[in-house]
């Protein structure tokens, strides 16, 4: 491995299922033919909530993770329970800054109880594991991608997430793979 190539590092925020984690980080290095490593966590930061919403401000996570890079070729991926928003949002599941080098994904929409339905922890991995492939495209400045089964496709409902693949579509891994 080149010493100039980047570092996958998923951080737990908050009281995150350490299993769920573990096997996202195995099963991204090998899609971007990086090394990951996983943080010993981080509590979610008190001044992200917002009272009167219920839900955390994303931009103060992502600050967060941004002062734990070693360095500025790590890209840092937070993964949290809390329900995320951006001020011109209501809710997100998932926002990157690609100048950063940062991104935060929530499990709380991608939970299929969010939507009145019985827990079905079968469903929640692999939505974690699209959006992680996804946020992290973008982190590596891929363009979303407009094959709608392909994994960078822009998902504007929970069913785009189910419905699109677990891979990037052929352009989009030529894209990847091209700059590595």
């Amino acid at each position: 491995m080149s010493l100039l190539k980047s570092k996958i590092v998923v951080v737990p925020l908050g009281e995150v299922d350490f299993m769920m984690v573990n096997r996202l980080a195995a099963d991204l290095g090998p899609v971007f033919n990086r090394s990951v490593d996983i943080l010993k966590g981080m509590k979610v930061p008190v001044e992200a909530h917002n009272i009167i919403r219920g839900q955390y401000y994303a931009l103060v996570l992502m600050s967060k993770l941004e002062r734990i890079k070693a360095n500025s070729r790590e890209k840092v991926i937070g993964v949290c329970e809390e329900d995320l928003y951006l001020p011109d949002q209501n809710s997100i599941i998932g926002f990157s800054d690609a100048l950063a080098g940062t991104a935060v994904i929530s499990l709380y929409q991608l939970r299929i109880e969010f939507y009145g339905l019985p827990e079905d922890e079968k469903k929640v991995y692999p939505r974690l594991y699209k959006e992680s492939l996804h946020q992290l495209a973008h982190l590596f400045d891929l363009p979303e991608c407009r094959n709608s089964k392909c994994v960078n496709y822009f998902s504007q409902m929970m069913l785009d997430i189910d419905h699109k693949g677990q891979t990037f579509c052929d352009i989009c891994r030529r894209k990847i793979t091209g700059q590595f």
